[in-house]
């Protein structure tokens, strides 16, 4: 018996907890029912969304009440109407949430005045159900986004209906007789639910309006958040902009600088940035070298201009790397002539034996060169190199293309040097000789006529005569 009995208050205690556990669910499942607007509903008929909510889910649960009381009264006609009702306001808690607030006010407030207008003519005007229209004609005006002509013929459809009472039926006998104490608690209930239902909603209603204004706050908030999210960024892309600008502006400024220093001496290039400026110097010694191709003429008929300027590409390529090795500054090209200077705009006491360093080592390139080109079948590039000592004006002439020059008896006489020069050798002045002859081993010319110059002493240079380090 103990046993059993345990078990049963168990079993009990279980479906009991069950119960309040789906009771629960159900009571939430109805709150959020009205309660948590959808998608379609916007902010400015939040309040009365809510609301609306509200009023039809209690006037179903109402009417659902009142159809087992009618039943049971015998009064049929008003229990098949509380079915209808019901279904009346699910249709309109849907048309609610789809956003359609007008339609689903004026659907059930004509469902509210055509039924109390049927209830009072079924029971009298001593059952009390016409207090709930007063109560109802609040709501059209609670539509913030609504016709008001449309507001106002539902306020006096309601207040039609309500005249039509106190007009025509209040003191007529009602169709259904039914004891005067039930009629008593029916007038008294009703008006308890009137007030009851207009004070919920009341509430309801602040509660609404709470609602809305901590949702407006929140979005307000957020607005403003995102726009300062939106500032940040823009801040931030205007830094990302000035400072890929700046490394625009850097990476042009270095391309600027290097193509300055491909066609200026590095001090000039200085000189240029810093004043605007390079004035014209007077260099009393330094060593100019010249460089061409014999029969480069002939040559350069039998080869196709992309092939002709490829071949003189390799070789000035070759020369510029020469060079560099020796500190020599390149001058300029014309045609197949090559022309550099050693002494400047640095001064410097190597500057002869750095380019006759050179100029061996751009024959002895050139030889190499050549052997690849013959094996080739093609036309081999016999170089000769012509160079003086002397004094030169060097400087930057022209605004336009702009470029570093030499100027001076120095600069011609080198020229004739390289004109006078055989093919493979590096053809010299006495001038320079005297400045390199305990370097180099050179052959002796005799006096040989310069075009415009006169006769000129000159010297092969055959090989060198000492170590020297390299520069």
């Amino acid at each position: 018996m103990g046993l059993s009995f345990f078990r049963n208050l168990s079993r009990l205690v279980g479906l009991t907890m069950t119960l309040i556990k789906q009771t629960k669910n159900i009571i939430r499942r109805l709150y959020l029912h009205f309660d948590i607007p959808p998608p379609a509903i916007k902010l400015v008929n939040l309040r009365f969304y809510m609301l609306l909510n509200l009023a039809h889910t209690l006037a179903w649960v109402t009417h659902s009440l009142w159809f087992f009381i009618f039943l049971a009264l015998k009064v049929y006609p008003l229990a098949y109407i509380q079915i209808a009702s019901v279904g009346i306001y699910i249709i309109s808690i849907n048309l609610n949430r789809r956003a359609y607030h007008m339609w689903s006010m004026t659907i059930s407030l004509a469902e509210l005045v055509l039924h109390q207008v049927i209830a009072t003519k079924l029971l009298g005007w001593d059952a009390g159900f016409q207090y709930f229209i007063p109560v109802a004609a609040i709501f059209p005006f609670l539509i913030p986004k609504a016709n008001l002509v449309w507001k106002w013929l539902l306020l006096l459809f309601a207040a039609t209906g309500y005249l039509y009472i106190e007009l025509f039926i209040r003191k007529t006998p009602p169709l259904y007789h039914i004891n005067g104490t039930v009629l008593h608690v029916f007038d008294v209930l009703n008006i308890l639910l009137a007030f009851g239902f207009f004070t919920m909603w009341a509430l309801y209603f602040t509660v609404s309006v709470n609602r809305s204004q901590i949702i407006i706050e929140k979005q307000t908030r957020e607005l403003a958040e995102a726009e300062h999210a939106i500032e940040q960024a823009r801040v931030q892309q205007r830094l990302e902009m000035q400072e890929h600008e700046t490394q625009v502006v850097t990476k042009e400024k270095e391309r600027y600088q290097e193509l300055l220093l491909n066609i200026l001496p590095y001090e000039v290039a200085q000189e240029l940035k810093e004043h605007g400026k390079s004035e014209a110097k007077m260099y009393d010694h330094v060593t100019v070298m010249f460089t061409d191709f014999k029969g480069f003429t002939k040559i350069s008929e039998n080869l196709s201009p992309e092939n002709l300027v490829h071949e003189i590409d390799v070789c000035f390529k070759a020369f510029d790397n020469i060079i560099g090795k020796y500190n020599i500054e390149k001058i300029k090209t014309i045609g197949d002539s090559y022309m550099a200077v050693s002494g400047l705009p640095v001064v410097n006491d190597t500057h002869a034996a750095d380019v006759i360093n050179a100029c061996m080592e751009i024959q002895e390139f050139m030889r190499k060169h050549n052997k690849e080109l013959a094996a080739a079948g093609k036309d081999v590039f016999e170089t000769r190199i012509g160079v003086h000592t002397g004094s030169v004006v060097a400087g930057i002439v022209g605004i336009k293309k702009f470029a570093y020059d030499i100027w001076g008896d120095t600069v011609n006489i080198a020229s004739r040097m390289e004109s006078s020069c055989q093919e493979g050798r590096v053809n010299i002045s006495g001038t320079t000789y005297n400045l390199v002859k305990d370097q180099f081993a050179c052959t002796y010319r005799g006096k040989i006529q310069a075009k415009n110059k006169g006769e000129i002493d000159m010297y092969f240079v055959d090989t060198l005569l000492t170590s020297q380090p390299a520069a």
